[in-house]
């Protein structure tokens, strides 16, 4: 994915040698971001780049590979980067036969699990992170990523979603206090503001912490609590 392969190619090359994965790393990654950012803007002065053509959401959805790329669980578990065909759950149809539900999702980080249902061998996409991206967050928008969500987390309760969007037009009034999203991460206070590194730091901070916690076995001793989430 790219407007010009001048800028593309070499942005693709940064973040690709970007290995380390401390608040350093994820700051150089923004960085990298933000100026990919600007060299869009000035090519679109023509206005060649339209809101229909969801190009900006696509730009995040590539920079959240670039941002979990180097986590060691995603290579220990054998985890993949998903967009299509994520698992959320099972319906019957009108014939009475058992079909696979599916969502598709902007960044998912799952697992592919080879499995045969209904005699018939499919691959099972299992997610554990799911992140929607958006150019700007609004009413409408916030109430399709909470059906998204409830979809997903209906098939894997456990799935942790998360929406990141550049910035809000959404009412703070407006945001509900209970939703199938685990969180909203806004990346600008403005439109022309830089993308916000903190932000993006915590939210790195919020998936890693997701991802380790598969990664570690959960020792139960008694006396003590008995659910260990």
């Amino acid at each position: 994915m790219g407007f010009r392969a001048d800028v593309y190619l070499p942005y693709q090359e940064e973040q690709l040698g970007i290995t380390e994965i401390t608040r350093q790393a994820v700051s150089d990654k923004v960085q990298l971001l933000e100026d990919y950012y600007r060299e869009i803007k000035e090519f679109n002065q023509g206005r060649w780049i339209t809101a229909q053509s969801k190009f900006r959401p696509t730009v995040l959805e590539e920079f959240c590979g670039y941002l979990f790329k180097d986590l060691p669980q995603v290579q220990s578990l054998g985890l993949d980067f998903l967009k299509r065909g994520i698992y959320a759950g099972l319906r019957i149809d009108q014939t009475g036969n058992a079909q696979l539900e599916t969502r598709d999702i902007d960044f998912c980080i799952g697992k592919i699990v080879e499995a045969t249902f209904a005699d018939k061998p499919c691959d099972i996409r299992i997610p554990l992170v799911a992140v929607e991206c958006k150019t700007y967050l609004d009413k409408t928008m916030l109430s399709g990523a909470q059906f998204t969500a409830q979809k997903i987390k209906g098939g894997t309760p456990r799935v942790a979603f998360f929406v990141i969007a550049e910035r809000n037009e959404v009412g703070l009034g407006e945001i509900p206090s209970e939703s199938p999203i685990d969180q909203i991460y806004i990346l600008r206070d403005g439109g022309d503001d830089p993308v916000d590194s903190p932000t993006v730091w915590e939210f790195f901070c919020e998936v890693k912490s997701v991802l380790e916690r598969v990664d570690i076995a959960k020792v139960i001793k008694l006396p003590g609590k008995l659910l260990v989430f």
